[in-house]
């Protein structure tokens, strides 16, 4: 198949939504397709390069409220044209803004079928705090044009049932297919994992959060739950990756908390260096708390890892973990109760041995090739009819 990915997080930005296209336009390519990436255009750029992968970049500017992010224009004569003449066969659109925009109206021109990926829930109030704006008004709003926007693909994707739930109970079109997320485990290296534990933390047990450092991920919460933690287990550290708008009110918490030396922040660590970087096997559990996610892409990391996850029970996050088997999901606003399941398995090897197990069992089915047969088997049945 030709394939056109339009998305507007790609290289160099990075998110989960990059991790989670770049996951699926190499497994595409290694089957054999050909795939075209439209994605907003950066300076002083290093082209991401693949086997039968092409990257076209769109004219953009910064998206004002969101660092890092930018924006296209809604419609390009000549990448219709030069799409037209490379004979594509089907497009797949990743995010909704933008260039979402331009991959329906590049759609209906060329008459070809349309996927669009749901990834964010950007109508939740942690995410409309990145404007300025929290009101039900805005919210509304913003499930409005996501409304619009899905209901015009002629399939839509989401990576989590609850997430599918969700988008019906909002008024999404019943054409949505739950295919999840996937995870490829070569491509990680974990051979200096020792000399990483060393370095950060050589006597006591490793806590990792990988992740935007924004108000979506709920950060200050995880810092309240870690400090509870420390009181019963002192030598613990918690390792948070990442950069964001928050890090200044992080680092304050993290002082008035007294966490200083207890809390490690390392920045932002480029995704190809994370994945070879033996980090994953050096710590010992994955925390998370927020409550935004739909299929959080660090949690795939971190089981494929064998890492157990500790979060909380909310949205796509139930997909991957299963409450007391290969995880623990709490109630939102109760830190204690995070902070006993995280020591509950701290102080238990036995148990802590048989959920690694099972957390390697239970994300053999979100690898890649499976996830490849799912996308291979929508894409040929709407190009066919």
């Amino acid at each position: 198949m030709k394939i056109a990915i339009f998305t507007d997080n790609f290289l160099p930005y990075y998110s989960g939504i990059t991790t989670a296209t770049i996951n699926l336009v190499k497994g595409l390519a290694d089957k054999g397709h050909n795939v075209y990436i439209i994605a907003p255009r950066y300076k002083s750029l290093k082209e991401f390069k693949y086997k039968n992968i092409k990257v076209i970049r769109a004219p953009s500017i910064p998206a004002f409220f969101y660092k890092g992010l930018k924006f296209t224009s809604f419609f390009s004569l000549k990448i219709i044209k030069y799409l037209k003449e490379e004979g594509i066969e089907i497009i797949y659109s990743s995010t909704p803004i933008t260039l979402g925009i331009q991959s329906i109206l590049t759609a209906k021109i060329l008459k070809i079928p349309l996927i669009g990926t749901f990834h964010t829930f950007f109508a939740d109030e942690q995410y409309l705090k990145h404007i300025k704006i929290n009101s039900e008004v805005m919210q509304k709003i913003a499930w409005a044009y996501s409304r619009y926007f899905y209901n015009e693909c002629d399939l839509v994707t989401c990576p989590a049932e609850t997430t599918k739930k969700e988008l019906l109970a909002n008024g999404f079109n019943n054409n949505i297919k739950v295919i999840s997320n996937g995870i490829d485990p070569k491509i990680f290296v974990n051979s200096k994992w020792e000399e990483v534990k060393n370095k950060y933390n050589k006597n006591g047990k490793l806590l990792l959060f990988i992740g935007r450092i924004a108000h979506e991920k709920n950060l200050i919460y995880l810092l309240e739950c870690f400090s509870r933690i420390v009181k019963e287990i002192p030598e613990t550290k918690l390792l948070i990756i990442g950069e964001g708008p928050q890090m200044g009110e992080i680092k304050e918490k993290i002082n008035s908390l007294n966490l200083n030396g207890k809390v490690i922040l390392t920045g932002k660590i480029d995704h190809e260096k994370l994945v070879k970087s033996s980090i994953f096997k050096a710590c010992d559990l994955f925390v998370t708390a927020s409550t935004t996610e739909n299929q959080p892409m660090t949690v795939l990391e971190a089981q494929v890892n064998g890492l157990i996850c500790i979060g909380i029970n909310a949205r796509g996050i139930k997909d991957l973990v299963k409450n007391g088997y290969n995880g623990y999901l709490v109630k939102n606003n109760d830190k204690n109760q995070f902070a006993q399941k995280v020591l509950k398995l701290l102080s238990n090897e036995t148990l802590y041995k048989k959920m690694k197990k099972n957390t390697l069992k239970e994300i053999k089915k979100h690898y890649m090739n499976n996830i490849i047969k799912e996308w291979e088997k929508e894409s040929l049945r709407l190009i066919k009819k």
